[in-house]
């Protein structure tokens, strides 16, 4: 009779170690601030990154090797030209012209949802929120009224509106890479997503501050004229354009995304200090960590189990029980780790479910969609509320849940019949 297998101390021992450093890291960058230490989410990732590797649970050239430089290099060369433009004041310009044709409460929070949404879709929400959410206040203060309606709409719409386009945020572009999704794909899939999404958010704001919303504007809404660099924002637009047609031919989503930010480096003629200080070299630095991290989890086995328990739950199913089941997973993942980490930590899963492209949608999907749930769920809500904060506008946790949760619910259960239904 053969002797029980057992596993090597010294593997168990490793094994164990990788869990240990994987759940601490995800505690820090969940919860960031503790009493003991305070962290924010790049810091919390690099000490994972490299306690991943000064335990030995991976080799240092191993470490290097999992870090995906297709995500970081496409990342680096969108921020680029996002960069440019808002050195150019292209955002507050296009909040200020959606301000000015806003004359009543309704049409300004159609404009705030819809608006922040389709800028959102190609520019990344949180860069859409940093920089409306201060116009959109000073737009505000002169009329007494109560922003909070606009500032939460304004968040949600944005995170909404990001789910259309691979460029629309983080956990997008780690889904168009991976998945291998075209960009023109992707956008036509989640063109009917991310409009119902649109409608749902607007629709329910629009019931719940009916009240609110009813009164008229004491007098015409006013807003700060804008002093757009139109050469330089011009040439922004035309490089982002540029790089969305090569996109759509086919091109290589990271070469296109550097080649265009290069190229708007050479051509911006102005000094590239301050697009470079706009880059959020603080995010590459934690997806780097992050892909370090995971496969610290993968040498411990747990990606290994994780993949198995999925296959059975969605094996012997439909497409809608599979949909459904990816698509609370990502819910709670996003609303405990956050949406990016939830994404990357299934990276391996979702190409061994059923329908891979589909599954892939649906994490892209309720990873954003998600971020709605609760005021902590992402960061372009965190952005809202603390740039709000500073100027004295506070948005309270239950007043964001009590919308949140009707509304990611409601654009979730649309997304996955839309996505469903048009696959």
């Amino acid at each position: 009779m053969p002797p029980p297998f057992r596993i090597p101390h010294c593997a168990f021992r490793t094994g164990m170690t990788g869990l240990l450093i994987f759940a601490a890291t995800y505690l820090l960058i969940a919860v960031q601030r503790l009493p003991f230490v305070r962290l924010n989410r790049p810091a919390a990732g690099l000490l994972g990154a490299v306690a991943m590797v000064v335990f030995g649970v991976l080799p240092l050239p191993v470490a290097y090797a999992s870090i995906d430089f297709d995500v970081l290099v496409f990342l680096l060369g969108v921020m680029l030209i996002v960069g440019y433009l808002e050195v150019g004041k292209f955002f507050e310009w296009a909040a200020e012209w959606v301000l000015r044709r806003a004359v009543t409460p309704h049409r300004l929070l159609l404009g705030v949802v819809v608006g922040g949404g389709l800028l959102s879709a190609f520019f990344v929400n949180d860069t859409i929120c940093l920089v409306v959410t201060p116009v959109l206040l000073a737009a505000l203060g002169p009329l007494r009224v109560r922003p909070n309606p606009y500032l939460i709409g304004l968040a949600m719409g944005s995170n909404v509106g990001s789910v259309l386009s691979i460029t629309g945020n983080p956990q997008n572009m780690l889904v168009g890479i991976w998945s291998g999704a075209s960009f023109g794909g992707f956008f036509l899939h989640m063109l009917p997503v991310t409009a119902g999404g649109l409608a749902i958010t607007y629709g329910y704001l629009r019931w719940a501050y009916a009240t609110e919303l009813d009164e008229p504007f004491g007098e015409r809404l006013e807003s700060v004229p804008v002093s757009l660099d139109r050469p330089l924002v011009v040439k922004g637009l035309v490089t982002f354009a540029g790089a969305v047609i090569a996109w759509l031919a086919g091109g290589s989503l990271p070469l296109v995304a550097i080649t265009a930010g290069a190229a708007m480096v050479a051509i911006a003629q102005r000094d590239p200090a301050y697009a470079i200080e706009r880059v959020e070299w603080s995010m590459l630095l934690l997806f780097a960590s992050l892909f370090v991290v995971m496969r610290g989890l993968e040498q411990t086995g747990a990606v290994a189990w994780l993949d198995a328990r999925a296959l059975a739950l969605v094996s012997q199913g439909s497409v809608w029980r599979a949909s459904v089941v990816v698509s609370a997973a990502m819910a709670t993942l996003s609303n405990l780790i956050s949406n990016v980490p939830a994404v990357i930590l299934w990276r391996n899963t979702v190409p061994s479910l059923p329908d891979p492209q589909l599954m892939w949608r649906v994490v892209a999907m309720s990873s954003t969609f998600a971020g709605n749930l609760f005021l902590i769920g992402s960061m372009a809500n965190l952005i809202v509320a603390e740039r709000a904060e500073q100027r004295g506008v506070r948005i309270g946790f239950g007043e964001y849940a009590r919308i949140g949760i009707p509304v990611t619910v409601l654009t979730m259960v649309w997304g996955i019949a839309a996505l469903i239904v048009t696959r």
